[in-house]
């Protein structure tokens, strides 16, 4: 091996640490161990196929020379790369001495010839990596899409843009656009997919925009662009994240100050507002880390407006469009007519200290684009489910260039890319074996309840150690269990709910990923909960094809459970086995108690007065009854707002009440709180706690302006989701998270009297 070999095992291309895992559980543990394994040896570890037990095999056995490592499913490498006639263009404009038969070669072709014809850091290559997904804009969720196509496209464009006065955002039009493909990869079972980036290429896409006022910034926003703007907050809202260069304190108690809320809400929705500002007041800094910085990367638009446009600009046929028009646009007739309005991208955001006028046309605008293609209804034509993918990249940004593209609604996605894999189970009986990635098993799960024993635990005054909690569940719950025994053909979940009468699940239905092929469809071959037991005949079936190990991601997935659209309370679920005529077997599964909650704890304001500091806060009368609370506050007295609220529920966990100002926020002073903290919270002390009423004092100084300030409370519930992306297994389960919360808010004004 070469001295740019990885040093781990999740660091070679295609392995990732799910496949780390299952190499390590079959033995394979150093480099070392994968170099003495043969490719057979490496086809028998969990989710290894023939294609990638060869392709790691090179990549290890290769020549130090070898400077490419093979390609992997999901990656375009240099050697993939095809050379275009406008980027050969390009490349002529960076050195005298490039061949003309270029073209159709690759990227490795253009730097081994050109190694000392051209600059060298325009030699190497950038990766970008990507997500394909799509958004469930009802749980604000993103799920991936495995073995899409992704063409990779040289993209030549003009565009109208549209940019009304009075928004801070707008939209493109584009027209005589050409599309080259360079090169195509498939998402993994993720929906990962990588690129390498000719660095002479992203060159091209840069020194055209360069040339040309407010090109470079528009790029697809993210949450944190938007919040950043300073045209929307005067003193914009800093992201809670570090940053590598010096910046200034980013303020995190901000996004609540009274105003900043609402056009926060008003920008990236109130249920983003709410989960950013939850993120600020998590405690120490490093906690804010994981949640809240991805979702500021997130899009800022996963389900983008449509701009404001005359009448006349939408109708389809660009004759009736030119002469309703007429000379209301400021745009050249040949561009109105070659636009198709329903075809538009955006919104971008408005670029900063330019004049950008409502309508303006660019010709020519050269990017590497993505389209995502993927055969979701199964007739055998692969259909585009993301195109028009212009500005994706920010191929001006130093660090990460990674992109998530948001598919349409019709691609079949995953719920989720976590789940029990082949090495973690032991099948003997039927069972249920885990809860999304939470083990059916003590201490970590307690079957008699149906509660999660380490998440959310309470906190008892002055113990440094904290008992078992009683964490229900909640959201979409992945059941993964055993079921795959020769005599049965087909499985179903059964469930009692509060001891009440067994009945089948029904009607659930959803997408397993499976490795280097199309997801399969899961669903029930009767009304009467009936799935098939996807083993390899099944398969074979499905995909048309010979089989010689089952591809499944997660074999032992049974059922995706939206506990929504069920009660809450306590379920007793079990497996059923049935033969190929769905007649039940004798053989069943032990029950297993799951306890679902999707409640957020109740919340009120039992009163509110206010008064002078320099009386004790017991003795104020001036009581806040009005819907529109105002306090004149005495000239040159600090005065202080006593707020009594109560926090309840089944399995309340926590509940904050905190105090904002504009600028600064009025300090609590009773309870005493350490520092000058502007919040008081409480945490359940035992699995019984199910309340809690407090009085608190906040105090507003002389000197903080006049204007509006807002009493907030905000409760958090013990449940969570298993599913992953969290901290439970990497913590052995023992973590607390706020999955399910609620707010209360108060604006009072505040003036001098």
């Amino acid at each position: 091996m070469s001295t740019n070999d990885p040093s781990e095992l999740e660091q070679i291309p295609g392995i990732g640490p799910k496949r780390a895992k299952a190499l390590r559980v079959a033995g394979y543990e150093t480099l070392d161990d994968l170099e003495a394994a043969t490719e057979a040896d490496l086809r028998d570890v969990a989710m290894f196929d023939d294609i990638l037990a060869r392709d790691i095999k090179a990549m290890l056995n290769r020549d130090a020379d070898d400077v490419v490592p093979v390609k992997q499913p999901n990656v375009v490498t240099p050697d993939d790369w095809r050379v275009t006639e406008r980027q050969l263009a390009h490349i002529r404009t960076l050195t005298d001495d490039a061949p003309s038969d270029l073209v159709g070669t690759t990227a490795l072709d253009v730097r081994d010839q050109l190694e000392f014809a051209m600059a060298p850091e325009l030699l190497g290559f950038r990766q970008v990596c990507g997500r394909v997904v799509t958004h469930d804009s009802a749980t604000g969720e993103y799920h991936p899409v495995p073995n899409a196509t992704v063409h990779v496209e040289d993209t030549d464009c003009s565009f109208l843009s549209r940019f009304p006065s009075d928004l801070g955002y707008g939209w493109f039009f584009p027209f005589d656009c050409t599309r080259e493909t360079v090169a195509t990869t498939t998402t993994n079972e993720c929906g990962e997919f990588c690129v390498y980036v000719p660095l002479w290429d992203i060159d091209r896409v840069l020194d055209f925009r360069r040339e040309r006022v407010c090109l470079p910034e528009i790029v697809r926003p993210r949450i944190r662009d938007v919040l950043e703007r300073p045209e929307e907050f005067p003193d914009p809202v800093n992201p809670p994240e570090p940053r590598p260069e010096p910046r200034p304190d980013p303020g995190f108690g901000r996004l609540f100050d009274p105003g900043v809320f609402e056009r926060t809400a008003e920008l990236v929705g109130e249920d983003v507002a709410l989960r950013l500002g939850a993120g600020t007041e998590r405690g120490d800094f490093g906690d804010l880390e994981p949640e809240a910085a991805t979702l500021l990367d997130r899009p800022a638009f996963p389900e983008p407006p449509e701009p404001p446009l005359p009448e006349g600009f939408l109708r389809p046929d660009p004759e009736e469009r030119l002469e309703l028009l007429g000379d209301e646009l400021p745009v050249d007739p040949e561009v109105i007519a070659a636009v198709d309005p329903d075809r538009l991208v955006g919104p971008f955001l408005r670029c900063r200290d330019v004049f950008v006028p409502e309508w303006r046309t660019f010709v020519d605008v050269p990017d590497i684009t993505f389209r995502v293609t993927q055969d979701f209804d199964g007739d055998g034509t692969q259909e585009t489910i993301y195109s028009e993918g212009f500005f994706d990249v920010r191929w001006n940004e130093e660090q990460s260039l990674d992109v998530d593209l948001v598919a349409d609604d019709a691609a079949n996605s995953i719920p989720t890319c976590d789940g029990l894999t082949p090495e973690n189970v032991e099948c003997e009986t039927p069972s249920i074996e885990s809860i999304g990635l939470l083990p059916t098993r003590s201490p970590i799960y307690d079957d008699a309840t149906g509660y999660a024993r380490r998440i959310n635990r309470p906190k008892p005054p002055g113990s440094s150690t904290r008992p078992d909690g009683t964490a229900p569940f909640a959201g979409t719950l992945q059941l993964h269990g055993c079921h795959r025994f020769e005599e049965a053909s087909y499985y179903r979940v059964l469930y009692s709910y509060e001891g009440g009468p067994e009945r089948p699940f029904t009607g659930h239905e959803w997408h397993v990923p499976a490795i280097g092929r199309d997801p399969v469809h899961v669903q029930p071959s009767a009304t009467d909960g009936w799935y098939p037991i996807l083993d390899v005949p099944y398969l074979e079936s499905y995909y048309g094809e010979n089989l010689n190990d089952n591809p499944l991601l997660f074999p032992y997935w049974v059922l995706n459970w939206n506990t929504r659209g069920y009660r809450d309370g306590s379920y007793e679920v079990r497996l059923q086995l049935g033969d190929s005529d769905m007649d039940p077997l004798s053989v069943t599964s032990p029950s297993s108690t799951i306890t679902v909650d999707n409640r957020a704890p109740n919340l009120d304001i039992g009163g509110i007065v206010w008064g002078p500091t320099s009386e004790p806060p017991e003795e104020w009368d001036n009581e806040i009854t009005e819907s529109c609370p105002r306090i004149e506050r005495p000239s040159g007295e600090d005065i202080g707002i006593r707020v009594t609220f109560r926090a309840w529920g089944k399995h309340f966990r926590s509940v904050e009440a905190s105090a904002h100002g504009c600028g600064r926020n009025p300090t609590l002073v009773q309870p005493s709180s350490s520092g000058r903290s502007n919040r008081y919270s409480y945490w359940h002390e035992s699995v019984g706690d199910r309340s809690h009423r407090q009085t608190v004092v906040f105090e507003v100084p002389a000197g903080y302006q006049q204007g509006a300030y807002r009493i907030r409370l905000r409760g958090v519930s013990r449940a969570f989701n298993p599913a992953g992306g969290g901290r439970g297994p990497s913590t052995n389960w023992e973590y607390d998270t706020d999955y399910i919360d609620s707010h209360f808010t108060r604006l009072i004004s505040i003036t001098d009297a």
